[in-house]
């Protein structure tokens, strides 16, 4: 469906074979591919810093799950949005999954670290909050940066343009308002090209943070381009002149 709609996208699971989860996960990590639509069999080997979303189709099994899910978003430090959908039938789902458990005291055990999750969901109080509760941890409010603290629904997201104009608006709204869009486009691209010629995963040469930043700032000498974030000695000599021309350009 998400081909068909124009979008770079690729399959995981466990019924596929080890070359088309390989090939699934090295265009991934690449860039190759923008979205994977993939059970929980992808992602433990996955260091990735530029994912944007993580989106829940349902309900993880339990709190640690979803944390350590979710946790895959953002680490280049730049805005990323996480969505889960769920809910009380992806409980009895995995009700499913624990017939094999023949120890009852077990079995209650297992079950209750489902409905906890389905009741952090429910009671309406700070994400981050609840999920750093759970790990004994204490935190305020975030106020700025879930749905319940800001009263922000996934139908209010969507209703605010087209289809048509969605993408655009989104990807918008994850830049600061200075950054050259276009420039970025060009920024990834030759990011792209070089990754390939080397055999790496894109972020490997920049990640986000640093393409932005560059988008952002435009340095035009070496000099200008060390001071931007992620940009060393080393990758500054080897990647250096190409992303300054293409700056320049």
């Amino acid at each position: 469906f998400l081909c068909s709609k124009g979008i770079r996208a690729r399959a995981y699971h466990a019924g596929l074979s080890d070359q088309d989860r390989e090939d699934a996960q090295n265009a991934f990590a690449r860039d190759d591919v923008d979205v994977i639509v993939a059970t929980i069999a992808f992602g433990m080997g996955i260091d990735k810093s530029n994912v944007r979303f993580v989106i829940h189709r349902d309900m993880p099994k339990d709190i640690e799950s979803w944390y350590q899910e979710i946790g895959r978003a953002g680490r280049d430090g730049l805005r990323s949005d996480c969505f889960l959908f769920y809910s009380w039938a992806d409980v009895k789902l995995h009700e499913r999954f624990l017939d094999h458990i023949d120890d009852p005291d077990q079995w209650h055990e297992r079950r209750a670290t489902i409905v906890r999750l389905f009741d952090v969901l429910e009671h309406g109080h700070c994400r981050h909050q609840s999920i750093l509760r759970y790990f004994d941890e204490q935190i305020l409010p975030c106020e700025t940066s879930c749905d319940v603290c800001t009263g922000e629904t996934v139908e209010a997201l969507t209703a605010k343009a087209p289809a048509s104009e969605r993408v655009t608006k989104v990807r918008a709204a994850f830049l600061p308002s200075d950054v050259d869009d276009e420039l970025l486009t060009r920024l990834k691209a030759l990011r792209k090209r070089l990754a390939d010629r080397e055999g790496v995963p894109a972020y490997i040469v920049f990640n986000d943070r640093t393409l932005t930043e560059m988008a952002q700032l435009q340095p035009r000498t070496p000099d200008q381009l060390l001071s931007v974030s992620g940009v060393g000695a080393t990758k500054l000599e080897r990647y250096g002149a190409e992303f300054l021309a293409e700056i320049v350009r």
